[in-house]
């Protein structure tokens, strides 16, 4: 019998032991004194990645959907800020990266009450000044507008992000490659609609177009009507959150939110084109091989070089690392 207790007991002993290692990461003191060891240029990016998540919680991304760039701090972002967000796009510039990052935010004030209301960034590295990698939780539930308190009697959700960062020398983003995983399952969860039913599809275009016609007015203006919107919508494959770069109504869904920052931009593209020449479409179908793996015309630099420290990784026929320009 004793024999058995100090046998209970070795094991309880190692179990404690093996679960108080494993709790370390999330150990206030051990993380402060692991984030103390990093390299000044890696707590550089590590807090930049930090600010720009942190704009997403509500209300800190309120002023930018009002205000738009203008409200954005300095130091995030490079007016030459350029990337890609898979599977919502490209973007180039100060002002579509932004819009991106912050307005595309949830805010409360919206018909389902929902915003992010803790950002959390689990996962980091940074082994060079100027590349990073990050993965962020973004925490989502209804939030007081008034107050922020979220309301713990209704389901939560979290919506998380991978993203490949390059600061220039000011430690601002200049590129970035991120990916929303599963954005189709969060949108499910954190609306309590099955997506993939064809009456809550079909729902979902007559709310889409009362929204549309307020957003969309004067020179803005989209469709003659309602129902004009519903008849052109309902024509129209809903398409899927998980691949919302399309001619769908789910792509129209995500930028309707942004028609609020910049109308005379973004109203194109919830509108029966999609977009507007010459080169202001998002809402349109693309060619999958060709849109997302553009990144010699959207980086400017070869495939391998953007995120790798010490890149490029390839090197293509009878081209040398001698002769392949960083950027």
């Amino acid at each position: 019998m004793l024999t058995r207790s100090l046998s209970f007991l070795s094991l309880a002993l190692l179990t404690s032991s093996v679960c108080s290692a494993l709790r370390l990461p999330a150990d206030h003191a051990a993380l402060e004194k692991r984030q103390s060891t990093l390299p000044d240029y890696a707590q550089r990016n590590l807090d930049t990645i930090r600010k720009i998540y942190n704009l997403t919680v509500y209300p800190n991304n309120v002023p930018i959907v009002n205000q738009g760039a203008a409200a954005v701090p300095p130091g995030l972002f490079s007016n030459d800020a350029t990337g890609r967000v898979s599977p919502v796009g490209n973007f180039s510039g100060f002002e579509d990266s932004i819009e991106y990052f912050f307005a595309l935010a949830p805010t409360p004030q919206a018909q389902m009450g929902i915003g992010i209301y803790q950002a959390d960034v689990l996962e980091f590295t940074s082994g060079c000044p100027e590349v990073a990698a990050s993965l962020v939780y973004l925490r989502t539930g209804h939030v007081d507008p008034v107050t922020g308190a979220v309301d713990r009697s209704k389901p939560t959700s979290t919506l998380s992000q991978v993203a490949f960062w390059r600061f220039d020398d000011q430690g601002q983003v200049l590129k970035y490659h991120a990916w929303i995983p599963n954005l189709q399952a969060w949108t499910a969860a954190a609306t309590g609609q099955d997506l993939g039913n064809v009456v809550i599809q079909t729902l979902a275009k007559t709310i889409v177009c009362p929204a549309i016609q307020q957003q969309c007015t004067g020179a803005n203006q989209q469709y003659a009507s309602e129902l004009d919107c519903v008849l052109q919508l309902q024509l129209k494959p809903f398409g899927s959150f998980d691949e919302a770069w399309g001619d769908n109504v789910a792509c129209r869904t995500i930028h309707l939110i942004l028609t609020k920052v910049r109308p005379d931009v973004h109203c194109p593209h919830v509108g029966p084109e999609g977009g507007s020449g010459p080169d202001n479409y998002k809402c349109v179908d693309i060619d999958y091989s060709r849109d997302y793996f553009d990144d010699d015309t959207l980086f400017g630099a070869p495939e391998g070089d953007v995120f790798t420290c010490g890149g490029p990784l390839l090197f293509g026929e009878g081209v040398s690392p001698a002769n392949m320009g960083r950027m």
